[in-house]
């Protein structure tokens, strides 16, 4: 106990000391030999070349295209009673998707609430 004790007098002493005797050599150091900028200490300029043109690019607009017209839809005879393929209605998950899609777009409901009653949609 009393070589602790002795130990905590003499680095109490010793650390200070030593501490007193690095900043004045430091401090004589910065006094005699005052920092030099040295090429390559600073930051590089930002004349950097540029790689991209001075003028920006011109644009040319595509081409417009003339409207699809679209078949007049034509009767089906009375005799059949199936169904066309692109005219089949959609499924129950389809439909409530779509829905849910479109209050989604126009910001009707947040993502975190989309995202939810999708899965349950999804789910069944």
């Amino acid at each position: 106990m009393n070589n602790l004790i002795f130990w905590i007098i003499v680095c109490s002493w010793l650390i200070p000391m030593g501490i007193r005797m690095y900043n004045r050599s430091r401090q004589r150091r910065l006094r005699d030999f005052p920092p030099q900028n040295y090429p390559g200490q600073s930051y590089p300029s930002q004349n950097y070349p540029v790689g991209y043109p001075e003028q920006p690019p011109v644009i040319i607009p595509a081409e417009p295209q003339p409207p699809v017209a679209r078949p007049a839809p034509q009767a089906a005879p009375p005799s059949s009673a199936a169904p066309q393929p692109n005219s089949a209605p959609q499924g129950y998950r389809a439909r409530k998707l779509a829905e849910l899609d479109q209050e989604y777009s126009d910001g009707k409901i947040a993502m975190e609430d989309y995202m939810k009653l999708r899965q349950e949609i999804m789910n069944g």
